[in-house]
C-alpha cells in the first residue's frame, strides 16, 4: 500500500546513528592535531558516515567529507579555515610543488608550463573538465596553465596537458617573443 510505502520511506530517511555533526569531527581533529579551525558559519551541517567506525577521520579523510559538502580547508599557519569552496580561487592556497604528497581534496594552486601547443588554446578544452570553484588561466607570454582546484584533479589536468603538449618544436608567441 501506499502507506506502507510512504512509512519504509521514512525510515530510510530519517536520521541514525551514521549521522554525525560535522563541527564534532573537526573538534575531535583540532584535538589531535593541534590545529586551530575557524569555520565558516555555513559550515554548520551534519554528515552521513557508513559505516560509522569507532576510530576517528584522519585529516585527509575530512577533507574528502568537506568536499562533498562543498566546503574546503585552508591551512594558514597553525590554523585552518573551512570554508564554501565557491571562495576557494580567492585564498591564498599553497603551491603544489611536483615532490609535495597532498591528499587528494586538499585545494592547490600548480602552474603547468606548456611546451608545443599555445597554453591558451588548452584553456575551453580543460575548463569543462573542472568544477565551478576551480580557476585555470592562461599566461599568454609565458605559456603555462594557472590552476586552482583539488590536487587529485590538479594532477588529472596535468596528465591530459601532457599527453595534449606531444608536439616536437617548442611553441613561441609572437606577441611576447623579443
Amino acid at each position: 500500500s501506499v502507506l506502507a510505502a510512504s512509512a519504509s520511506f521514512a525510515q530510510s530517511t530519517s536520521p541514525s546513528e551514521d549521522t554525525v555533526p560535522l563541527l564534532s569531527l573537526i573538534s575531535d581533529i583540532a584535538k589531535r592535531s593541534g590545529k586551530r579551525f575557524v569555520v565558516d558559519p555555513r559550515a554548520q551541517v551534519d554528515v552521513t558516515l557508513i559505516p560509522r567506525k569507532a576510530e576517528p577521520l584522519s585529516y585527509a579523510e575530512l577533507l574528502t567529507v568537506l568536499h562533498v559538502h562543498d566546503l574546503a580547508a585552508v591551512e594558514e599557519g597553525a590554523m585552518v579555515r573551512v570554508i564554501p569552496d565557491a571562495n576557494i580561487r580567492n585564498l591564498a592556497v599553497p603551491l603544489l610543488e611536483d615532490t609535495a604528497e597532498r591528499a587528494e581534496a586538499d585545494y592547490v594552486t600548480k602552474v603547468i608550463p606548456v611546451r608545443t601547443t599555445p597554453a591558451a588554446m588548452l584553456v575551453p578544452m580543460l575548463r569543462p573538465l573542472m568544477p565551478v570553484q576551480a580557476h585555470l588561466a592562461a599566461s599568454i607570454c609565458t605559456n603555462d596553465l594557472v590552476i586552482v582546484d583539488t590536487a587529485a584533479n590538479v594532477r588529472r589536468i596535468e596528465g591530459i596537458v601532457r599527453s595534449l603538449d606531444d608536439g616536437e618544436e617548442p611553441y613561441t608567441p609572437r606577441e611576447c617573443a623579443p
